[in-house]
């Protein structure tokens, strides 16, 4: 009488089939996550850029924002001697195509300096994931965008998306 079953060779590839696939999907896993933590922040300073913009529109008393590194900081003036009202810790450090980092908002919502780009850069290359990455703020438009692959932090290397 035959009995019927799996031999141990046949088991063997099966779970070496399996481990195989399962690294592959780790890989990507891992590719999405850091993708979507990109586009997060720049989503984060892009709704915090408008909300400022609408709050120095409103109150009619100019405002600050200010990148260090990881750091956002939101300033009730355009004074960023004083200590800030809010300040933000991001994930991913960010660059900026002027110096020093700060954009000011008029009385009127308005950014009296030229376009300035805020781009996230999660390592040194300046190459990512994201399918949005970037941020440009001009005198009376705020956009998000793509940076092109390898381009610096500035407006005109960014893509509207």
């Amino acid at each position: 009488m035959r009995q019927r079953g799996f031999t141990l060779v046949e088991l063997v590839v099966v779970v070496g089939i399996i481990s195989i696939l399962l690294t592959i999907a780790t890989m990507q896993f891992s590719l999405m996550q850091q993708k979507a933590a990109v586009e997060a922040q720049a989503r984060k300073v892009y709704s915090t850029l408008i909300g400022v913009r609408a709050d120095a529109m409103y109150t009619r008393t100019p405002r600050a924002v200010s990148f260090s590194g990881n750091q956002l900081s939101i300033y009730a003036t355009s004074d960023t001697t004083v200590a800030p009202v809010t300040v933000y810790q991001l994930g991913l450090p960010m660059v900026m195509n002027v110096s020093p980092t700060v954009v000011t908002y008029d009385g009127q919502g308005m950014m009296q300096s030229s376009d300035i780009s805020v781009c996230v850069q999660p390592d040194s290359s300046g190459n990512n994931q994201g399918g949005i990455d970037s941020v440009v703020v001009s005198t009376v438009r705020t956009y998000m965008g793509k940076r092109q692959t390898g381009g610096a932090c500035a407006p005109a290397n960014i893509t509207q998306k």
